[in-house]
C-alpha cells in the first residue's frame, strides 16, 4: 500500500517535509490555477456552484493546479449522479415490478455504487479523504465557514 506523503509548513515537523512541501508549492506556481467557472457541459446549477466552491478552496491550498481539473470535474459530475440516483431510489424504491410481474433492481442502485467509488477516488486524489486531508491540512487555507456544511448546502434542494 502506498503511503501518503506528508506535506506540511509546520515548524514542528521535519525539515525535509517542509522543504518537499515548498517544492510542491513552487512547482504549482508554474501552472495556472484551477478555473473557478465550471466547464460549459456542466449544466446543473448546483453542480456549477459546487465546482466553483471546491475550485476556490483547492486554489487556496497551494498544491492543486489546472492540471487537476479533470479530477474535480469527475468529482462534481459523480456527486450530481449520486444525488439524482438517490432521488430515484427515494421515489421508486430499490426494486420495481415490470408490467409482466418481474421484480427488478432499480438501476439507480448501480449508479449509486459506481458514483460512490468514483467520488471516493477523486476525493482522495484532491485531498478530501480523512487520510489525505490529515497530511495536507497545513497547506489549506481554513475558511471560517464550515466546509462540510457548505458542500451539503450546495447539494441540497434549497433555492438560494
Amino acid at each position: 500500500m502506498v503511503q501518503n506523503i506528508k506535506l506540511t509548513d509546520d515548524k514542528k515537523d521535519e525539515k525535509y517535509q517542509r522543504e518537499r512541501t515548498q517544492k510542491v508549492k513552487d512547482l504549482n506556481k508554474s501552472f495556472d490555477p484551477l478555473k473557478t467557472t465550471a466547464p460549459a457541459f456542466i449544466k446543473d446549477r448546483d453542480s456549477k456552484k459546487l465546482y466553483k466552491y471546491l475550485s476556490e478552496q483547492l486554489n487556496n491550498s497551494g498544491y492543486i493546479n489546472n492540471t487537476d481539473q479533470s479530477i474535480l470535474v469527475t468529482l462534481v459530475i459523480n456527486l450530481q449522479a449520486l444525488k439524482s440516483a438517490y432521488e430515484s431510489l427515494n421515489s421508486v424504491g430499490a426494486t420495481y415490478t415490470t408490467d409482466n410481474g418481474m421484480i427488478k433492481q432499480n438501476p439507480a442502485c448501480q449508479v449509486i455504487s459506481n458514483a460512490t467509488t468514483k467520488i471516493l477516488s477523486a476525493s482522495s486524489a484532491l485531498g478530501f479523504s480523512p487520510a489525505s486531508r490529515a497530511s495536507l491540512i497545513s497547506l489549506a487555507e481554513v475558511n471560517s465557514e464550515d466546509s462540510a456544511s457548505k458542500i451539503m448546502d450546495i447539494l441540497g434542494d434549497n433555492d438560494e
